[in-house]
Formats: C-alpha cells, structure tokens, sequence
C-alpha cells in the first residue's frame, strides 16, 4: 500500500521545490504557491480568479510598454468597437455622424441639461459626464435602467435605454471649398476606412475637385493593413508604403501600394499635429517621402511600433508590440522616452537626426513623429479661454452641456435660419442666464472677460448642430491657421510639385546628407 502511493504520487513529490532562482518548473510553483497562500490567508477575501487575472495584467505592464495591454471583459469589447468603427448608441441622444456623436433630444433617452441619478443601481453622485457617459456604454447585456432627473423637473423618472451597436464613419462628408479645393478628415483607421475614403473622395472628383486637403489631425491610427491601403490610394501600384522589423519573419515584411484611388493629377495636402499617430502618421511618412503630399502642420505623435492581438479566450486577448515600422526611405518616427538617449534633452551629437532625401531628392530629416513640409502652429489657446477653464475647473462639462442645451432652444425656436448668422450679445445674455439656472459656478466678470472665446464656441455649436458638416468646415475655412497654411498654396500651384516647391521656399529649409 505504501509502495502504491509512492509510485501514483512520486512524480509530484519528486518535483523540485519552489525556489527564488530555480528553474522554470521551480518557479511555476513558486507563482503558485504564492496566489494559494495570498487566496488562503490575506486579510481582505479575493477570488483565486481574480489574482490570476491581477497576476497576467502585472506581467504585462512589466514589459514598461505602453501599447502593451492584457484585454478583458469590457477593454476587450471596447477595443473590438474601436477596430471596427462602431459606437454602442444607447438613447444619449447620440446619433452615428461623420466627427462621433451628434447631439438631439429624445424622449426616450437622457438629453442634455437632463442629470443621471443613477445607473443599474450605481449612484452617480460626483460623477462626471465621460464618466456617466461610459458608464452606460459598459456591460454585456442589451439594455440599461437609468435613474434620470429631466432637466426643469423635479421628479425623477425610470427609463430603460437599449444598447444598439451603429457604424461610425471614419472619413468625414467630404467638403468642395473655392478654388476646387476638397476638404475631407480621416478619424481613425478602423476597418474598412480606405474604401470609405475612396468613396468620398471620387465624389469630390465628380464634383469638380483639383486639389485635397486630407486632414489627419488627431487620428490615433489603428489597423495597420487600413493605413497601408489609404496611402495606397495616392500612390502607384508597387510602390513601398512601410516596412517593418520584428524579432520572426512573421513580423518583418515590406508594404506595398495595391489598390490606386486613380486620382494621379490630383493635388494633396495632408494636415497633422501631435494627436496623429500610428498608421496614421505611416500614411503621412509614405506620401512625404514619395514626394506625393505636402505636410501641414505641427511634428506628429512620434509611434514607430506595431501591435499584434493575440486571443486568448473568450473576450480574453494580449495586445503586445510586435514590430518597428518604417518610412519608404527608411525613417523611424518613434519618439524616445524623455528618460532614454535621444529623449528631449538628451540628443547628443553622435546621434542627431540623420536627413533622408525623398524620390525626388527633397531633405527630409529623420525626427521624432513626422516633421510637416510647412511647420504651421495651430492657434493659441486665448487669455478668455485660459481664464474660463481654470475658472470652471471641474465644472467645464456642465458648461457645455449648459451650451448645448441653449443651442437646443434656440434651434426649437427658429431664431437662427441663416447660415451666415453673428453671435450676437444677446445670445451671450441668454446663456449666461441659463448657466446660472443651473447652478455653474462663473461670475458675469470671468464670462465677460473671455466674451471672444464664449463666441467661437457658440457660433461651433450653433453652425454644428443647426447647419452641419459642410458649414462647420466653411466656417473652419476661415479661421484655422493650418487649414489655410494649405490652401494658400494648393490654391496657388498648378502641380503638387509646385506645392512642395512652395512650401519648401516659405520653410528656407535646406539640408545635405
């Protein structure tokens, strides 16, 4: 009896004890050990579920990569949606548009100025809205039940909101501008965004376009395979978008333009600041160096890695870096760490930035983030606006909701028809009264002082939500700095040779290798 035991539990007893610097099996048993003992004997009960999980997401955030992620439950979700272009439209008020969600009140749903009390049980009390907003995005199931206070009520009521999945559009509706000039802006690459953009792109074509500002400002990027095909649509077939260099083969391959948009006389500007990212600054890398785009801008994000999703299991996924990414001419765009050699600060002369040179021969110096062809500066933030923020604090989403409520009125009323209309003092007024309705925390001094600021947010809410689109970017036409840097001179070039030459005169860059 005692030689059978041995034999059926020799193989475990035999097996190493756990050891700080054993091998692998020795320390297998050592991260078992430990999640036993902290599930047996921790002060505060956890589920030996839940440490496993904690111990996978420490893994991860060992590797100090900031792409790096373990995916569950809801951020898997999340990021799926993301990928795919879709929202979760549950009754906000929120309609699929081409810049996110666009806000209209609905009976059944929650409107702005209305307070949520409550959702699924969970008071929201110090909430803020982002907060409230996720909020009711988060879960599995199909439905919320919200606590809601209607805005002039008193009475709270009950509503059950439905979760419905809708497509947002990553390419904006495209906008024909004077001078022949098409205006279109790329939110994101999620799935399937290269043929959106293909889309309204040929329709500006139809509509009689010569030359495109393509703004990519503040696209975070996403799937790697859209960004190639986007850049594709302005280059020749088998031309080398990317390459890129991973530790297998598998990770290591050269990308190329496939599927031309067959628009090859068409000039192109190309607009970034330092919220383009990713695939989307890949696509700028591959037009500047095949001389295809004239970049407009401030320096890009600086993210020259790319990530690969591996499943693991039911809503379970490790998003890990699996690569380096770069230009056709070679050019990397990861930024340093400020902390690392070659960080701000830390750039020695051994490795300044090299100059590449494009097809056609143009300087192009290998900096952090993709340095535009004409370095615009957005404008600067104003002394109202500083002084309205910081006056508000926390408060700046009451605020807007404050204005968009407003906005509503004024819309339901009819008092604003004309596209062209001023913002006029009394508007001010009225929302200055209405902010005081509700309780905002601003004094007629600080809104006052900061009167020119309360008016350009008030004519973009009331041209957004009364006219659209294409009015917005009319608007936008005439008083975004980088915007105009790039019709100025798409506007006076008959070739993009001459665009680049142009801008290349009003930089007075110039470089040697």
């Amino acid at each position: 009896m005692i030689l059978g035991i041995t034999f059926v539990s020799g193989g475990w007893l035999l097996r190493p004890k756990p050891a700080a610097g054993g091998g692998i099996y020795q320390q297998a048993r050592l991260f078992e050990n430990v999640v036993a003992t902290i599930h047996g004997h921790y002060i505060d009960s956890l589920g030996e579920g839940n440490l496993y999980q904690r111990a996978a997401g420490a893994l991860v955030a060992s590797l100090r990569d900031p792409y790096a992620e373990l995916l569950l439950n809801e951020s898997y979700r999340e990021y799926q949606r993301q990928m795919t272009g879709t929202e979760l439209n549950v009754g906000l008020d929120a309609e699929p548009t081409e810049s996110g969600l666009d806000y209209r009140e609905k009976s059944d749903g929650v409107g702005p100025g209305d307070e949520v009390l409550s959702i699924n049980g969970r008071s929201t009390k110090g909430w803020s809205a982002g907060r409230v907003e996720a909020a009711l995005r988060e879960g599995v199931g199909p439905t919320v039940t919200v606590v809601v206070r209607p805005r002039g009520s008193s009475e709270p009521v009950v509503r059950r909101l439905v979760r419905t999945p809708v497509h947002v559009p990553a390419a904006s509706r495209g906008v024909l501008l004077d001078g022949q000039v098409g205006y279109v802006a790329l939110h994101r690459m999620s799935d399937g965004a290269a043929e959106e953009l293909r889309g309204v792109v040929d329709q500006l074509v139809a509509d009689g376009m010569t030359a495109l500002v393509l703004d990519l400002r503040s696209n975070p990027g996403g799937l790697i395979r859209e960004g190639v095909k986007v850049a594709g649509l302005f280059l020749p077939p088998g031309d080398t978008v990317a390459t890129s260099e991973g530790r297998s083969k598998r990770h290591s391959k050269t990308y190329l333009a496939a599927a031309p948009g067959g628009w090859d006389d068409l000039r192109l500007a190309v607009l970034v600041n330092r919220g383009t990212a990713s695939s989307a600054e890949l696509i700028a890398g591959a037009l500047q160096d095949h001389d295809r785009a004239l970049i407009v801008g401030t320096p890009s994000y600086g993210k020259g890695v790319l990530q690969t999703t591996y499943p693991l299991g039911q809503e379970v996924a490790i998003k890990l870096t699996t690569a380096r990414w770069f230009t056709p001419t070679g050019r990397s765009v990861q930024r340093p760490r400020p902390d690392t050699a070659g960080g701000p600060g830390n750039r020695t002369a051994a490795i300044a930035p090299t100059v590449f040179r494009s097809s056609a021969g143009r300087p192009i110096p290998d900096a952090s983030g993709i340095l535009p062809d004409l370095l615009v500066r957005s404008s600067l933030r104003s002394d109202g606006e500083r002084t309205l923020h910081r006056a508000l604090g926390d408060d700046l989403d009451r605020f807007r909701t404050a204005l968009m409520v407003y906005v509503s009125e004024l819309q339901a009323a009819g008092d604003v028809t004309d596209e062209s209309f001023k913002v006029t003092p009394g508007m001010r007024e009225e929302l200055f009264l209405l902010l005081e309705e509700e309780g905002v925390p601003l004094s007629r001094e600080t809104f006052e002082s900061a009167w020119a600021y309360v008016n350009e947010q008030l004519e973009f809410e009331i041209t957004r939500q009364l006219f659209g689109t294409e009015s917005v970017v009319r608007r936008q036409a005439r008083s975004d700095r980088q915007l105009l840097a790039a019709l100025r001179v798409l506007r006076g070039s008959r070739t993009q040779q001459q665009a680049l030459t142009a801008a290349s005169a009003t930089r007075g860059f110039s470089a040697s290798r």
